[in-house]
């Protein structure tokens, strides 16, 4: 089994009988209304053999997994295999531009894609977050690609009891995919501590999860991305010591924590299972990550027609967006009475442009509504015109926009609301139901202890935000807080309080 880096999360997986292609992302024009590309740029990779292979394997809906650009170029008989979330939103995104045979399969479920491939999901455990991890078994190897996953220890080491306890090739996301805090109204040094910190919380998770899967080899990829849009260059200091490391600095970052075992691939190299060898691209000869930025600026200069290209789709209204946005969020506040109370604020957007406004939504209970003006909101989006009709409409997805960075938003008290979140991306009945029901079923009463700072904590043991084991995911911070890094929320050990979101308190009691 031979796997091809693709670039940034896409792999070309061959065996004598089958190649896959998992999260191919090739498009020239990037991700995100061209806010993202792929670095290193990878269009040498392109070639007619990449658009006949035997099955695409998709993971999750993010824009630089599902590449309509590619995908438009692929035979319709060509399968696309998907996970089955509760929500249809990547099965409605893929059939909206590809037709053709797209296959969902359970978590856990092995689909065979010729003799000797096979290919199972198994998806975060909290319905909230839609991402999987993708194991691939031929010719006697298995390849675990965690990608964005973020699956409990638990469920990594079943996967390696599943497949006979050895997985060849450990793929991994090491760099983040947020805007946090990149576009909160911050000051720069807020966000440097805070991008900081997240860096460090990602790669204690990736650290983990390498523990529990013991692959022969490791290969951090999915990222960074870079911004080559004038407006979004600054992001690219991210890659520094901020929240976007590359691929060498995780591998640098395992060997201090005694991993000998990374391997760092390029976009055209190739992994070789069966030899445990690699076999370089030569067209990375003299390439350094460390000259980065003369790398970006004439990428950047090669970009510029096509990123303004991109944006000029995107054209201000001429008239008021008013009316659409209020019978869009008046049917939002009408589908879940849960995501309703655990939002339960009133949230601001301020739409600059053409057809704009300052508008509000409340979610509190007895003042559900959508009004104009923006006074009393706790938590405020600012972003233009341009980008709010299409995803009234449905065409831009709230989270395929968020991660465009082209947007800020302020909050007071500055914590996180995973729900407001949840229900912008969801915005369907039955998947907000499915998070109901998950969060509502959550087992509260069974507790362990902690020891720490000389004082004794007997705390329960699954996370209240996405009931992740706290046995398997939690570390204790200076200060007495408890991080639990499948989501990075914290809580008081004191008062169980979440202190960097809004969320259930931990139930914890002094002993």
């Amino acid at each position: 089994m031979r796997v091809m880096l693709l670039g940034h999360a896409g792999l070309k997986i061959e065996t004598a009988d089958a190649t896959i292609l998992v999260d191919p992302w090739l498009s020239p024009e990037g991700a995100y209304q061209a806010s993202w590309f792929q670095y290193p740029e990878n269009q040498h990779v392109i070639n007619p053999a990449l658009f006949t292979p035997t099955a695409i394997v998709i993971s999750h809906e993010h824009q630089d997994h599902v590449d309509p650009w590619l995908l438009r170029q692929v035979p319709p008989e060509v399968p696309v295999i998907i996970p089955r979330y509760s929500s249809p939103a990547l099965w409605k995104k893929i059939s909206s531009f590809r037709p053709g045979k797209i296959i969902e399969v359970r978590s856990w479920e092995i689909l065979k894609l010729s003799e000797q491939v096979s290919v199972y999901f198994v998806s975060e455990e909290s319905p909230m977050n839609h991402d999987s991890a993708v194991v691939i078994l031929g010719q006697g190897h298995t390849i675990l690609n965690m990608n964005d996953a973020r699956l409990s220890p638990a469920q990594i080491r079943r996967i390696r009891n599943r497949v006979g306890g050895k997985i060849d090739l450990l793929t991994i996301q090491g760099s983040g995919a947020s805007w946090y805090p990149m576009c909160y109204e911050y000051s720069d040094e807020q966000k440097m501590d805070i991008s900081r910190r997240q860096r460090l919380a990602k790669l204690s998770y990736v650290e983990r999860a390498v523990r529990a899967s013991e692959p022969d080899f490791v290969m951090p990829f999915a990222g960074p991305p870079c911004f080559l849009d004038p407006e979004l260059f600054i992001h690219n200091r991210e890659m520094h010591d901020g929240y976007f490391p590359d691929q060498h600095q995780v591998e640098e970052w395992l060997g201090l924590q005694g991993f000998k075992n990374t391997v760092t691939l390029f976009p055209g190299d190739v992994w070789d299972l069966e030899c445990q060898a690699k076999e370089p691209d030569r067209l990375w000869e003299g390439f350094s990550y460390g000259d980065r930025f003369d790398y970006l600026n004439a990428y950047a200069n090669n970009r510029r027609a096509m990123i303004r290209n991109v944006l000029q789709r995107f054209p201000h209204p001429t008239v008021s967006l008013w009316e659409p946005f209020r019978d869009y969020f008046e049917k939002l506040l009408q589908m879940s009475p849960y995501f309703n109370q655990r939002i339960g604020m009133r949230v601001g957007f301020e739409i600059t442009g053409g057809g704009g406004g300052e508008w509000s939504v409340d979610f509190r209970e007895g003042l559900l509504g959508v009004c104009q003006g923006t006074n009393d909101c706790v938590y405020k989006y600012r972003f233009e015109s341009r980008w709010l009709l299409p995803i009234l409409n449905g065409t831009l997805p709230w989270e395929d926009f968020f991660l465009s960075l082209r947007f800020s938003v302020w909050r007071e008290p500055d914590l996180y609301n995973d729900h407001l979140l949840g229900l912008l991306k969801f915005a369907t009945p039955e998947a907000l139901r499915a998070v109901e029901l998950f969060e509502t079923s959550l087992n509260q009463e069974e507790t362990f202890t902690i020891q720490t700072e000389g004082r004794n904590y007997e705390v329960q043991r699954y996370c209240p935000h996405a009931g992740t084991d706290l046995l398997e995911t939690a570390e204790v911070l200076p200060g007495r807080i408890l991080r639990c890094l499948a989501h990075y929320y914290e809580f008081e050990l004191e008062s169980g309080n979440c202190v960097n979101g809004i969320c259930p308190r931990l139930k914890t009691k002094r002993r």
